[in-house]
């Protein structure tokens, strides 16, 4: 009995003493554009890497999407246009909002939260799925899969399915 009373007791005094901590802070840049490395109250950006617009046209549109190309600078970046050193081409509704964000330079900034099919561009397999924002987006790579052949594709509401699979039928590679 002493002896589980000791080491008991024991237990107790190590439980309630206080433990010294060292806590080290260093800083690092990754080559991985927009990136963003925490460590400790330190964060670090890589530098953006400026790619060529895409080497796609689209040649069908979702209904009430005109063909004029909206200027990026007028645009609010949301979590899919907002990473740094991407080259992104709008096409705007009659309204002036942005209706199809096509982005050269990453891939979704976020993982789909449900089910995602699959599509091919140009012959080449891409993940195409809706999101809780009201989103339809598409993500795929070309080979190398360097940093500029990675591309986003974003729908915004209001889209149907069938409008998302036409355009992405008609897109026409132009360049590059």
């Amino acid at each position: 009995m002493r002896k589980l009373l000791t080491v008991a007791l024991v237990l107790i005094v190590a439980c309630s003493t206080p433990a010294t901590e060292s806590t080290t802070s260093s800083s690092t840049t990754t080559t991985r554009p927009a990136t963003t490395t925490t460590e400790g109250a330190t964060t670090t950006t890589a530098a953006p890497v400026n790619c060529p617009p895409p080497p796609y046209e689209l040649a069908v549109f979702p209904f009430g999407v005109g063909q004029g190309i909206l200027d990026p600078d007028e645009i609010e970046p949301d979590v899919w246009t907002s990473v740094g050193g991407t080259n992104t081409t709008f096409w705007g509704r009659s309204d002036g909002t942005a209706a199809i964000a096509l982005i050269r330079g990453t891939l979704p900034a976020v993982d789909w939260p449900g089910d995602k099919g699959e599509v091919t561009i140009d012959g080449t397999r891409a993940a195409v799925g809706p999101h809780p924002d009201g989103t339809w987006v598409v993500g795929w790579f070309e080979q190398p899969a360097e940093r500029c052949d990675l591309y986003t594709m974003v729908f915004y509401p209001p889209v149907a399915p069938a409008e998302v699979e036409s355009t992405l039928a008609g897109m026409v590679r132009v360049a590059g």
